[in-house]
């Protein structure tokens, strides 16, 4: 255990590290101004018996406040036995738990907060905070915030995510894609970065084509001419019509788990229900509040903790609730066959014999209308797990695009 005027040790250091990545990770549900809290009352430091931890040693939720301070997000430590402060109270508890009872933040003091914060600092800077990129603007005047990875002079890959998550979900993508390519992604218009206000929300496009552009928007701001572009989930569609209408830009594909729900064919029971929510949601703000104000909780309990953090990101606010299912309504709601024809360009698409979200079916229909598709069925998988860019994904995309020389 250090003494109090010395540095921290190397295990300390690297808890405070691990601690702000964690931290960091709720910066998109902070900016959206959800309320975040962590609560007191972990085990004593060290894990050790209640009263026998060194005295003046700072409760672990005290270090997570200091760490939060020195990166910029608001979570105030309250105390555990009171009411909740709002609905992330568990999606914060899951994601921090780890850290808090893991004991590896013994013994700091208040004296040590100037060094756990410049620790903080660092680790969150090299963390997905530091793959933070330029802007771009629609012509609509949507601010579209990118994030990017790797060298700028090697082969391009621009990832279209999920419509409405947080760019973080595609970290471990970009890390793996960073390696050989310059890897690109982008935040939804509309729910990240502006217009804040309703009113210049509600000028923007919420459609589709309006979707599919940005994606070429983004390449236009990093100076691609062409790129290979992932579409994951609900980005699938997106990746398909942006493909379709200037297929100049953009020399290949990959579709994972495709939601093609807006096109005929098979679907689940979530694609179902969620479809015919977000229309009720999308009628008007006043339904999105009581809509989200229902369900948000028990939509978040589903997620597995790693990631509730950013799949509920949608659910913050009644307002963002709204946009997320006009914006989201559109890539469910929209017959991509024609498009789908029209895609010339060499297409990987991967599904799972057991994706219960994304129907297979949607894409072994999309495999079958495409002219130049190679259709790849795994054993397991579904769109959570996609975004973790396993190794056996890794090697599928890789050998797709030939090697890191391609």
């Amino acid at each position: 255990m250090p003494a109090p005027d010395s540095g921290l040790t190397a295990q300390t250091r690297a808890a405070v590290a691990e601690l702000a990545r964690a931290v960091a990770a709720l910066r998109p549900l902070a900016e959206a101004g959800c309320p975040l809290r962590t609560v007191g009352g972990w085990a004593e430091p060290g894990g050790v018996e209640p009263g026998s931890a060194e005295l003046g040693a700072a409760d672990p939720a005290e270090v997570t406040g200091w760490v939060a301070d020195a990166i910029g997000i608001a979570l105030p430590v309250a105390d555990g036995g009171g009411p909740s402060a709002g609905r992330f109270d568990a999606v914060v508890a899951g994601l921090l738990k780890p850290h808090l009872e893991s004991g590896r933040l013994a013994g700091l003091r208040a004296a040590d907060r100037p060094q756990v914060a410049a620790v903080a600092r660092q680790a969150a800077d090299a963390g997905f905070d530091g793959l933070r990129a330029t802007d771009a603007v629609a012509a609509d005047g949507a601010v579209l915030r990118t994030y990017a990875a790797g060298d700028p002079g090697r082969p391009a890959v621009v990832l279209a995510s999920a419509c409405g998550m947080p760019a973080a979900l595609c970290e471990p993508w970009l890390r793996a894609l960073a390696t050989d390519h310059y890897a690109v992604t982008w935040e939804t218009r509309g729910l990240f970065g502006g217009p804040a206000d309703d009113a210049g929300f509600d000028a923007l496009g919420h459609g589709l084509d309006a979707q599919a552009t940005d994606l070429l928007t983004v390449m236009d701001r990093h100076k691609l001419p062409t790129a290979h572009v992932m579409g994951l989930c609900g980005g699938a569609v997106i990746a398909v019509r942006a493909a379709a209408e200037q297929p100049e830009r953009i020399s290949s594909l990959s579709l994972w788990h495709g939601d093609f729900s807006g096109s005929p064919g098979p679907t689940t029971g979530h694609q179902d229900n969620l479809k015919a929510l977000m229309a009720m949601a999308a009628g008007s703000r006043g339904d999105a509040a009581a809509i989200n104000a229902a369900l948000a909780q028990t939509a978040m309990s589903a997620v597995p903790p790693d990631v509730a953090h950013l799949v509920g990101y949608p659910y913050a606010s009644a307002e963002l609730f709204y946009r997320y299912c006009l914006l989201t309504g559109a890539t469910m709601t929209t017959d991509v066959s024609a498009a789908l024809r029209r895609v010339r360009q060499p297409t990987l698409l991967v599904t799972s014999e057991d994706d219960h979200t994304a129907h297979p079916g949607g894409t072994h229909r999309a495999a079958t209308l495409l002219p130049d598709a190679v259709l790849r069925v795994e054993p397991h998988g579904d769109h959570i797990s996609v975004f973790g860019a396993g190794p056996r994904l890794q090697r599928i995309l890789t050998d797709f695009l030939g090697g890191p020389d391609d």
